[in-house]
C-alpha cells in the first residue's frame, strides 16, 4: 500500500493485543484523533478508559489526511444555515474552533512536538461557474460573526476566481500529535491494545463486546470511535453516509508559495498545503475524490495529481503518495452522541466528511462530557438519531447508487483465465460455477477469493492503486488477501477452498 508521509515520519511502541477477558468502566473502540482524544480526556478526569484497535494506533485516516486543523470545511455554513438555521450553523463554527483550541492546549500542556503552526485557511473557486455559491458562503459566516474576508483572486501559481479566508486556524503532523498523545495517555493509566478489533456486541447495562481473538470485554460504557461504526445499534449508518476515497502526494518544494492551508470549493476538487520538516519544504497536495469501489482506475489519479503539481509548482522530486477514506454525512453534519435513542451508554462518531482532525477532537468533548455529565451544549446539532441526516435528496440520490450497484454487480459475467501480469486482477468463474476475485501479486503469486462483501452481499471491485477489494455500496475494503482494511464489515474474505462468505451485520 502507498505510504502516507506523516505515519512514515513518527512511530510509536507497539502494543499488545488483548489476551484476556476483561471487565471495563468505559471501552473505547478505536485508536484514531476520535479514539485516543477520548481517553485522554476522560483520563484527566479520572476516569480510566481502555482503547482497543484492530490494527495499529493511528495508521487509519488519522494518520493519512491533510493535517489541517480549522472550522473553515468548504461550501458549509450556508448549507448548514438552510437547513438548520442561523443558530446551529454558528454553533458548528463554535465547536470546531473550541476543538483547535483544545489541539492547541493539548500540545502546549504536554510539549508535544508536532509543528503545530496557525495558519490562514482559503477556499477557493477554480471556475467561475462556483462563484456565486462562493459569494453566498461568504456572505452567510459574516451573518454568523465569523472572522472571515473575501478575495478576488490568491497569489498562488493556480487559477483562483475568487476566494473566503479564514483567519487564525491551524495545521499540524497529525501523527506525531497522535504518538505523543497516545505516549500520555498511557501515562494516565489508559489501557491500550492493538491488533484487537471488536467483532460482536450485546448491549445491556453492561456491554458485552467479543473479539476477533475470541476474548470478551464487559463495558459500563462502549464509545465506538471506529470511523464507521462496526455495531450500529439498528440506526442504519452504513446508509446514513457514503464512502469517500482521496488521494494526497507529497513532493520537495523548491520554491515558496504563499502562506496557509487551501482547498478548491469545486466537485473533486484540489487540496493543497506546505508541511516543513527536518530541513526540507514538502508541497502536499491532492484531490481525485470519488466514492469507494467506483472508480475505473484509481492509479492514474496519482499521475494526474503529478502531472498538475509539476506544471502549477514545477515541483519534480516525489517522495510519498497515499489515499485515505472518508464517511460524508448527507447533511454535511457528523454523527456525534448516542448510538440510539434507547442506548444511553453506547456512543459514536462517523461521518466527519473529510474534516476528523476538528471533528473528531469535538466528538471527544462531546462525548467525554455525556460520560461524565450526561450533557454537552452541542448534543442536539450532532445528534445520530436526528431525522434531518436522512431527508434529504443526496440521501435518496445515494440509496438508488448502492442498489443499483448492488444489482449490475450481480449481473457481471467472470472470466474463465487467470491474470497473467503481476499487480493485476481478474474475476474469474470457476468449478463450482461461483465467482472469485483472482490478483496476480508482484511475486508471482495468485490470490484467489469470494468477492461478495460479507457486510450486505454486494460485489466488491478491484482497486488498482492499492491493490484491494473495495465495497461499491458501503465501502468496506479488503487486501488481496481478504484481509479487513475499512468497515462497516467485521469479516474478512474467505479465500478459495474455504466456502463462500458469510453475510454479517452488527445491528
Amino acid at each position: 500500500m502507498n505510504e502516507s508521509y506523516w505515519i512514515s515520519s513518527s512511530k510509536h511502541n507497539e502494543l499488545k493485543s488483548l489476551d484476556k477477558d476483561i471487565n471495563v468502566d468505559t471501552l473505547i473502540v478505536g485508536g484514531g484523533i476520535v479514539g485516543v482524544t477520548t481517553a485522554y480526556l476522560l483520563a484527566k478526569q479520572g476516569i480510566k478508559a481502555t482503547l482497543i484497535d484492530a490494527n495499529k494506533i493511528g495508521y487509519g485516516s488519522s494518520g493519512r489526511n491533510t493535517g489541517k486543523v480549522t472550522s473553515q470545511h468548504g461550501i458549509i455554513y450556508s448549507k448548514i444555515s438552510q437547513k438548520y438555521g442561523d443558530y446551529k450553523a454558528k454553533l458548528y463554527y463554535e465547536g470546531n474552533e473550541e476543538a483547535i483550541n483544545l489541539i492547541e492546549d493539548i500540545i502546549n500542556e504536554n510539549n508535544i512536538k508536532c509543528n503545530f503552526n496557525r495558519v490562514d485557511a482559503y477556499i477557493l473557486a477554480q471556475n467561475e461557474n462556483y462563484l456565486e455559491e462562493l459569494k453566498e458562503e461568504y456572505d452567510t459566516c459574516k451573518k454568523l460573526g465569523i472572522d472571515c474576508e473575501y478575495y478576488e483572486t490568491l497569489d498562488l501559481p493556480i487559477d483562483s476566481k475568487g476566494a473566503i479566508k479564514f483567519k487564525n486556524q491551524g495545521e499540524f503532523n497529525p501523527k506525531k500529535y497522535l504518538d505523543s498523545l497516545l505516549k500520555k495517555c498511557i501515562e494516565l493509566g489508559v489501557k491500550v491494545y492493538e491488533n484487537t478489533a471488536g467483532v460482536n456486541f450485546r448491549k445491556g447495562d453492561i456491554c458485552t463486546i467479543k473479539t476477533n481473538q475470541k476474548k470478551v470485554i464487559c463495558a459500563k460504557n462502549v464509545v465506538i470511535a471506529s470511523h464507521v461504526p462496526w455495531y450500529d445499534g439498528k440506526n442504519f449508518y452504513f446508509a446514513k453516509e457514503k464512502g469517500d476515497r482521496s488521494y494526497l502526494i507529497a513532493a520537495k518544494l523548491e520554491k515558496d508559495i504563499m502562506p496557509g492551508i487551501f482547498l478548491g470549493v469545486e466537485d473533486r476538487g484540489i487540496t493543497l498545503r506546505t508541511c516543513e520538516e527536518d530541513g526540507r519544504k514538502l508541497l502536499i497536495f491532492g484531490g481525485g475524490d470519488h466514492k469507494v469501489g467506483q472508480c475505473k482506475n484509481e492509479g492514474e489519479i496519482y499521475d494526474k495529481l503529478k502531472e498538475y503539481a509539476k506544471e502549477k509548482f514545477n515541483v519534480k522530486d516525489f517522495k510519498y503518495q497515499w489515499s485515505a477514506q472518508d464517511y460524508m454525512s448527507y447533511d454535511n453534519v457528523p454523527y456525534i452522541g448516542n448510538i440510539n435513542k434507547k442506548e444511553k451508554n453506547v456512543y459514536v462518531a462517523t461521518g466527519f466528511s473529510k474534516w476528523g482532525m476538528t471533528g473528531g477532537t469535538l466528538s471527544a468533548m462531546i462525548i467525554s462530557k455525556l460520560i461524565i455529565k450526561k450533557e454537552s451544549k452541542y448534543e442536539d446539532l450532532f445528534n445520530p438519531s436526528r431525522k434531518g441526516s436522512y431527508l434529504s435528496t443526496d440521501f435518496y440520490k445515494e440509496s438508488l447508487n448502492m442498489t443499483l450497484n448492488y444489482i449490475s454487480g450481480k449481473l457481471k459475467y467472470g472470466s474463465d483465465h487467470f491474470p497473467i501480469q503481476e499487480g493485476t486482477s481478474e474475476i474469474v468463474v470457476l468449478e463450482d460455477n461461483k465467482r472469485y476475485g483472482a490478483y496476480r501479486h508482484f511475486d508471482g503469486k495468485l490470490y484467489i477469493v469470494d468477492i461478495t462483501c460479507p457486510h450486505l452481499g454486494c460485489e466488491l471491485t478491484f482497486n488498482s492503486a492499492e491493490k484491494t477489494w473495495d465495497c461499491p455500496c458501503h465501502a468496506s475494503r479488503y487486501d488481496y488477501k481478504g484481509n479487513i482494511l475499512e468497515g462497516p464489515t467485521v469479516k474478512p474474505l474467505k479465500r478459495y477452498g474455504e466456502g463462500k462468505n458469510h453475510i454479517k451485520i452488527n445491528l
